[in-house]
């Protein structure tokens, strides 16, 4: 198991390499066959890393003193010593500490299936500096894998601000019209938020120097420490530790007000950026949330995160629908669906209880394949007739009716269908947030209407009622407009057939994403907050 996910943390730099040494000396094309072998190798390993994680015992430590049966603990731990400093009597160290528990080995297979999509997606797309592009795009995909796996602060810190470096070029380069304005915005805003994050990182690493722990900077060490009181945190100083942590979560979730970023980010970026950015880095917000706030801030996720952060969820559910129904720009449409489709999932992570936070983690994975394949099918249509705008558009299903098909199914998957995987996470999200807070699940519950509404009149607008295609379709040659072809069937099958499985069969991922959540649901178990009290009260 170590020696697949060391080699999975591997693979996109191998390529990247091969990339770099063959991309001067090989004819046009080669650089995607070379991209396409590595994503299709990483898809490979994650597969087989995910068959066999329940092979291995929990706990199960590669080097390195057994892990601490915290809220934090993942079933494999490897350790690495790099930096040692103090009294040898106390000495403290700082670690490479990598990992695998549920969440992270799910979302690696979201995002190798994801990668392999976009580069089928942008196989004749992308014609300028085409090795550039694909470095950019397996570069962005190691980072991705980093922070799954990282259960040390530094190492999780470190890729999740890496994350921006590779994207930033995907839309300063190959983006829109506006993709230099879109980049700076994106990488500013995102940026701000991580430095404040950054502080509080630091903040809590010196919390922890100061207590005594010997390694200060391990995820599952300090949850462990903090649960049974050795680092004790006061709620003030929690309360300040989460406003400091949360900032850059928030920005990159992103939580309404601190979405603006986003539309712009998704329209200016390649079909594969959007498809990455749409189906994994947002959840990267979601994911610090669930790896270090909510296991370590107990108290202050309470008092504060709880109305704050669920507040803001259900503004953003309902904005974000609204700004979707009035978009004239398809991919402006899905861009907004995502700022309402992530409130589910942090409505469900602060629920605080296990059927939330199930519904909360299934609701990152299906966004990421509902949304993703949204992306995918929109950058089809706008391979052949060069715009997205719902005012050139429509009756496509006649003139394109395998792609009419696709759109329809998934965006039934990301209405929340019964019987497709957009149910299962919304349900559970909203079930748990009912169990805490019943106003707020009654009121997240309208996003679900809300989302068929602005999703239904996209479909009506584009692909039914009487064929409408812009004067300048496919003006180059004047060749035909053809449908789905083998390559984008590739690419869209099997998120399709993610989606149909985890409606059908949802219960193999939540049984293995289910140990991690019990233990970190069982730190909430006897927290009441007091405005639930009073809304409870007759």
């Amino acid at each position: 198991m170590f020696a697949l996910l060391m080699l999975l943390l591997c693979l996109p730099l191998v390529t990247v390499g091969l990339l770099l040494l063959l991309s001067k000396s090989t004819s046009h094309g080669v650089a995607r066959w070379i991209a396409l072998s590595g994503c299709l190798a990483a898809l490979a390993v994650s597969l087989c890393l995910a068959s066999g994680f329940y092979n291995t015992p929990a706990n199960s430590q590669v080097d390195g003193e057994s892990a601490s049966a915290g809220p934090i603990s993942p079933k494999l731990e490897w350790r690495l010593p790099w930096l040692e400093w103090g009294t040898s009597e106390a000495p403290l160290q700082l670690q490479f500490q990598f990992g695998l528990d549920g969440v992270s080995v799910a979302m690696m297979v979201l995002t190798a299936l994801l990668s392999v999509s976009c580069v089928l997606i942008s196989w004749e797309a992308i014609q300028k500096r085409e090795a550039e592009f694909y470095i950019a795009l397996l570069l962005l995909q190691a980072s991705l894998f980093g922070v799954f796996c990282a259960f040390d602060l530094v190492t999780f810190y470190v890729f999740f601000e890496f994350t921006l470096i590779p994207l930033f070029f995907l839309i300063a380069i190959w983006g829109g019209p506006q993709k230099r304005y879109a980049a700076v915005k994106f990488f500013l805003y995102t940026l701000a938020g991580s430095l404040i994050t950054l502080v509080g990182v630091v903040m809590l690493i010196s919390k922890a120097i100061a207590a005594g722990m010997p390694n200060p900077c391990s995820l599952t060490d300090l949850a462990f420490w903090i649960q049974s009181d050795k680092l004790v945190l006061d709620t003030s100083t929690q309360i300040t530790l989460f406003a400091l942590l949360s900032a850059g979560f928030l920005v990159k979730v992103p939580v309404f007000p601190f979405h603006t970023w986003l539309p712009l980010a998704h329209v200016e970026a390649p079909t594969a950026g959007s498809v990455l950015l749409a189906g994994v880095l947002l959840k990267l917000g979601s994911l610090g949330f669930l790896r270090i706030c909510l296991p370590m801030l107990p108290e202050a996720c309470v008092q504060v995160g709880l109305p704050l952060i669920s507040i803001l969820s259900l503004i953003g559910i309902v904005y974000g629908s609204f700004c979707a129904l009035v978009q004239r720009d398809v991919k402006k449409l899905v861009a907004y669906s995502s700022v309402a489709h992530m409130g589910f999932c942090m409505l469900g992570l602060f629920a605080f209880n296990v059927e939330g936070l199930t519904g909360g983690v299934l609701q990152m994975i299906n966004h990421g394949l509902s949304t993703g394949g949204l992306f995918l099918l929109v950058g089809m249509i706008y391979d052949r007739y060069h715009t997205r705008m719902l005012d050139d558009l429509g009756g496509l299903a006649s003139k394109l009716p395998l792609i009419a098909v696709a759109m329809v199914f998934i965006s039934m998957s990301s209405i929340g269908l019964p019987g497709l995987n957009g149910f299962v996470g919304e349900v559970l999200a909203l079930a748990g947030m009912f169990k805490r807070y019943p106003l707020y699940a009654v009121i997240g519950a309208t996003g679900v209407i809300l989302s068929a509404w602005y999703l239904l009149t996209m479909l009506q607008h584009l692909l039914f009622g009487e064929l409408k295609e812009p004067h300048h379709a496919d003006h180059h040659n004047h060749a035909p407009i053809k449908d789905l072809g083998i390559r984008e069937f590739l690419a869209i099958a099997p998120i399709a057939a993610a989606c149909l499985w985890i409606g059908i069969r949802p219960q193999p991922l939540i049984d293995t994403i289910k140990p991690d959540l019990e233990r970190l649901a069982a730190v909430y178990e006897n927290t009441t907050p007091p405005a639930t009290v009073a809304l409870r009260t007759p």
